[in-house]
């Protein structure tokens, strides 16, 4: 992880708080925590986005399945109703549930 290099110490120490070495290869056994953390201090430190990625097939999965959004995620929902051609967005930001409808 050499980009962490440029961040402050304090910083990669929390970071580290939530992953292990493991043979060699630090590997993060805290996922949600470690998201929460890049999520909360992302806009400080923007080289934090680097370090995940977001498959958005299994957000939107889970979101189909819970009706919930992943902190630091947004999604827009359009919904229609049936004989209007109006189309309603809605847009969703992790972790808020969705408006009842």
């Amino acid at each position: 992880m050499d980009e962490l290099d440029e961040l402050p110490r304090e910083v990669v120490e929390q970071l580290l708080a939530f992953t292990t070495e493991i043979d060699g290869e630090i590997k993060v056994t805290d996922h949600p925590g470690f998201v929460k953390f890049i999520v909360e201090h992302g806009k400080q430190y923007p080289l934090l986005y680097n370090l995940i990625s977001v498959n958005k097939t299994a957000v939107i999965e889970h979101y189909k399945e819970t009706g919930e959004v992943p902190p630091g995620v947004k999604i827009i929902a359009s919904t229609t109703t049936e004989g209007s051609n109006v189309t309603h967005l809605e847009i969703i930001h992790g972790p808020e549930p969705p408006k009842s409808k």
